[in-house]
């Protein structure tokens, strides 16, 4: 597959199978994220991958802080049901410079050039996507869970399986582009 094919074939879906990628697969999808535009070369990106069990802990983990400070439980079944959409959670968080705003700025945009290399990667490797940017990424269990401080905040979580037997692919819209052209020979 080139890369204009997977950029206009790739969409996200929430209709997930059971099988669980390979980790070989899951570190080169984090590898070709690795190779994003990266200003200063800083290299902000972390990736935080939980299949299994450690996704069920991470899900438990924000329902329990959810009830704990009053939240109704549908919040927090609501959590453990994104957490478990897809056999992998990846979690995709930057580290933070909040006391160099222009670099700050810089790092999240390599962040999500990295998010769109991973998704590109994913669509390569004939699996499905789903890109999150629920709020339970501002969570402070979300953080505590992610070990993350000070500056640093979680891009997107990403849920990675196969497509679930039977779906009927998406098919995507884009208007047209807003261009404005300065070009002079």
């Amino acid at each position: 597959m080139d890369v204009y094919e997977a950029i206009h074939t790739r969409r996200d879906v929430e209709a997930f199978g059971d099988a669980c990628p390979s980790r070989e697969v899951i570190e080169r999808l984090i590898e070709a994220a690795r190779w994003a535009p990266n200003h200063r070369m800083t290299q902000p990106w972390r990736f935080h991958v939980f299949t299994g069990a450690a996704r069920d802990e991470f899900a438990d983990a924000i329902a329990s802080w959810l009830a704990s400070n009053g939240q109704p439980e549908s919040l927090g079944t609501s959590a453990r049901a994104k957490l478990n959409r897809a056999p992998v959670a990846l979690f995709l968080t930057q580290a933070g410079t909040p006391d160099d705003a222009a670099r700050d700025i810089e790092d999240y945009a390599a962040c999500a050039c990295a998010l769109q290399n991973l998704l590109l990667a994913a669509e390569a490797e004939g699996l499905a996507a789903h890109t999150s940017t629920d709020r339970l990424i501002t969570y402070d269990v979300t953080r505590e869970q992610l070990r993350l401080t000070g500056g640093d905040r979680v891009v997107a979580i990403v849920h990675l399986g196969f497509l679930r037997e039977g779906t009927p692919a998406k098919v995507g819209k884009r208007d047209e582009p807003i261009v404005q052209w300065d070009w002079r020979a």
